[in-house]
C-alpha cells in the first residue's frame, strides 16, 4: 500500500529519484530482439478473424473457459494485438509530435494501447504435443510479426505445476520493466501493470471472436515460469498465464529444467534499477503459496438519482477494424456536437463486460467485479455537471456529488489534451485496500490488470462507434476522489479515459503494413 499511496500522491509529493532526467539518447528498443533464435513466420493478423462487433466479443469473454485449441492463424491474430500494424504521421498536442514526423523517429501504431507508447510487455507461447505448432518455447517478435524459437523442449509440465492447470499450450505475458522505467522511473510499475491488462483484454476479445473463451491465471509461481521462458524474474517477469486447449487438474510434480542460454540485444548502454519498482514487484511475488479463497471486494452500492441509458445501438466497425484503427485522440477532441447518452451508454456497457470476465482467482460466472466506472460529464446530452456512477446491471447512471468540471483541467498535469473539449471523463475505480487485505501486494497487481482490461476495451468500443478516446494517468487522483465523493471510502481512482467526438479533418497519413483496408475507416 505504501507504493500505491505514493503513486496517488505523486502530483503533490514528488517521487524519487528527485531530479530524474530521461536520457532519450540511451532509450531501450521498443522490441525485444534475440540474436541467434530461428524465426517462424506467422499468418497475417486479423485477416481471417470473424466479423464480430466489439460489444458481442466482450459479451462472449464473460463465459467459462472452453477446451478448444486455437489454430496458428488465430494465434497470429492474438499475438498481432501487440505487433506493428501501420506507420502513422500526424500533428497533435504531444510535445514530440513534430519530431515523430521525421523518418528517423517514426510512430508505429499497434492495436493495443500502452502508457506513453512504451510497450513493455512481451508475449510467449509454451507449446506441448497438442499445440498447433511444434513443441517448444516461443517468443513473439513484435517488430517482424514472427515467432522466435527459444527451445525445442516441452516445458508444459513446469507451467502446469506453477499454475495448477495442465494444458497443451500456454500464452504468457511478461513485463520487461526497463522498456518503461527509462522514462517513468519509480512510476513505471503503476503504468506497466495496467499495460499488461490492456494486452490481456486484446487477447481475450480476439479469442472470443474466434470462438474461444479462456480463464487467465493471475496467481501462480513465477519461478518455474521464468525458468521456462529464460527470463530472470526481476528485470523481466511473467504476469499473466493463459492456458489454451483442454484443461486438466495437475496430477504430478514437475522438476524445472535448465533455461536455454540466449543472447538478447540491448540497445541501452546503461540499464537502471529503481528501488520502489523492485520493492513492490518483490512484494507481489507469491511463489508456491496456495491460491486464496474468493474475496468480496466489489464496490459498495451507491444510492442516488437514476438516469436510465438508451439501449446500445450497432457499431460502425467490427473488432478487427477497431483493432486496426485504434488510436489516442491527442488534442483532437471537440465538445460539439454533444456526446449522446446512447454512445456513452454503449461504451460503458461494453467496457463493463470485462469486469465480469473470469480468472483463476475469480472464476466465471463472476458476480463481484473489483472495479467501477464513473462519468464526469462536460458535454453530454441530458447530463448535468456532476459525478455519475455506472450501474451495469440496470444500464443506468446514478447521480453522486456535484463538482465544477473546470477544476479537472486544473488538476491535469500534462498539456496533450484540452479537457474543456472532452465530452466526458470516464474514471475507473477499485477497492484497492480490500484487495490488498485479501491477496496481499498481489491484490494491487491484479487490480491494475483489471483496470488495463477495461481501458483497452473502452478504446475499442469507442473506436467502433467512431468516437475519440484517450487514456491518461495525469489527473490528480486525490482531487478526482473528491470529485467522486470517495475520499472517506476505500474506493480509489485508478485510471481516466477521455471520451468524445473528434474535430473533422486530420493532417497526416496512415501506412498499413498488411495492405488490407480497414472496414469503415475513411482516413
Amino acid at each position: 500500500m505504501d507504493y500505491a499511496r505514493r503513486m496517488f500522491e505523486r502530483q503533490r509529493v514528488p517521487l524519487p529519484p528527485l531530479g530524474f532526467q530521461v536520457d532519450w539518447t540511451d532509450q531501450p528498443s521498443r522490441h525485444k530482439l534475440y540474436v541467434d533464435a530461428p524465426k517462424l513466420p506467422l499468418p497475417v493478423p486479423f485477416a481471417n478473424l470473424p466479423s464480430l462487433g466489439v460489444e458481442e466479443a466482450a459479451a462472449r469473454v464473460t463465459g467459462p473457459a472452453g477446451d478448444g485449441m486455437p489454430s496458428l492463424d488465430v494465434l497470429a491474430s492474438v499475438l498481432g494485438c501487440y505487433g506493428l500494424i501501420d506507420r502513422r504521421t500526424g500533428l497533435n498536442w504531444n510535445e514530440d509530435s513534430a519530431t515523430k514526423l521525421k523518418p528517423a523517429a517514426p510512430v508505429w501504431a499497434r492495436p493495443t494501447a500502452s502508457g506513453g507508447g512504451m510497450y513493455p510487455a512481451e508475449s510467449y507461447l509454451v507449446a506441448g504435443s497438442q499445440a498447433p505448432l511444434r513443441a517448444g518455447v516461443y517468443h513473439y517478435d513484435t517488430a517482424h510479426h514472427s515467432l522466435d524459437r527459444l527451445s525445442s523442449a516441452n516445458r508444459c509440465a513446469e507451467l502446469a505445476a506453477a499454475t495448477g492447470v495442465d494444458a497443451g499450450l500456454y500464452l504468457v505475458a511478461t513485463l520487461k520493466f526497463w522498456k518503461n522505467a527509462f522514462k517513468y522511473n519509480s512510476f513505471s510499475y503503476h503504468v506497466v501493470t495496467q499495460d499488461v491488462g490492456a494486452l490481456l483484454a486484446s487477447w481475450r476479445l480476439v479469442l472470443a471472436a474466434a470462438g474461444y473463451s479462456v480463464e487467465p491465471v493471475l496467481w501462480f509461481d513465477e519461478g518455474p515460469v521464468s525458468t521456462a521462458l529464460a527470463v530472470d524474474g526481476r528485470t523481466e517477469a511473467p504476469f499473466v498465464v493463459v492456458p489454451l486447449g483442454s484443461r486438466r487438474a495437475v496430477t504430478s510434480e514437475a522438476h524445472p529444467g535448465t533455461p536455454p542460454q540466449l543472447r538478447v540485444w540491448e540497445k541501452s548502454e546503461r540499464v537502471r534499477d529503481f528501488e520502489l519498482v523492485e520493492r513492490v514487484h518483490a512484494a507481489a511475488l507469491v511463489g508456491d503459496q496456495p491460491r486464496p479463497a474468493r474475496s468480496a471486494a466489489a464496490p459498495v452500492a451507491i444510492a442516488g438519482d437514476d438516469v436510465p441509458l438508451p439501449p446500445p445501438g450497432p457499431s460502425t466497425k467490427d473488432l478487427s477494424a477497431s483493432l486496426r484503427t485504434r488510436r489516442s485522440s491527442f488534442g483532437l477532441f471537440s465538445a460539439w456536437p454533444k456526446l449522446s447518452t446512447a454512445d456513452l451508454g454503449s461504451v460503458l456497457a461494453t467496457t463493463a463486460q470485462l469486469t465480469r470476465a473470469g480468472s483463476d482467482v475469480e472464476p466465471a460466472p463472476r458476480q463481484d467485479p473489483w472495479t467501477r466506472l464513473w462519468v464526469l460529464p462536460n458535454s453530454v446530452e441530458g447530463l448535468d455537471q456532476r459525478a455519475y456512477a455506472y450501474d451495469p446491471a440496470a444500464h443506468r447512471l446514478i447521480g453522486a456529488g456535484e463538482f465544477d468540471y473546470r477544476e479537472v483541467q486544473r488538476h491535469y498535469a500534462l498539456t496533450n489534451y484540452n479537457l474543456s473539449e472532452v465530452a466526458a471523463v470516464l474514471v475507473i475505480t477499485g477497492r484497492l485496500e480490500a484487495l490488498v487485505e485479501a491477496y496481499g501486494a498481489r491484490g494491487y497487481r491484479m487490480l491494475s490488470v483489471e483496470v488495463g482490461q477495461l481501458a483497452q476495451t473502452s478504446y475499442l468500443a469507442a473506436t467502433a462507434r467512431g468516437l475519440g478516446i484517450g487514456a491518461v494517468l495525469g489527473i490528480d487522483n486525490l482531487a478526482a476522489d473528491e470529485f467522486l465523493g470517495l475520499e472517506e471510502t476505500d474506493e480509489r481512482s485508478m485510471l481516466f479515459l477521455l471520451l468524445g467526438h473528434e474535430r473533422a479533418g486530420r493532417a497526416g497519413y496512415d501506412h498499413g503494413l498488411h495492405h488490407r483496408p480497414a472496414q469503415g475507416d475513411l482516413r
